[in-house]
């Protein structure tokens, strides 16, 4: 059997994730528009923060459960 190490596994549950949403909304619109006011472009804060967030969920030992 082959161990993996610092496994975090991604659980999401179907009914908390709008509520998640709703609770980071407003500091990333905040993050959105601090970025905006640096000289980036809405899509290039988009698509980077897209990059991030699939960086985070890519990690090959991770898996996404949702329930």
């Amino acid at each position: 059997m082959t161990k993996v190490l610092n496994s975090r596994a991604i659980i999401i549950s179907a009914d908390r994730l709008d509520d998640c949403k709703e609770y980071l909304g407003t500091d990333v619109h905040q993050l959105i528009d601090h970025a905006l006011s640096a000289g980036w472009s809405i899509d290039e804060v988009v698509v980077a923060l897209s990059g991030l967030a699939e960086e985070e969920i890519s990690v090959p030992e991770r898996a996404v459960t949702f329930h």
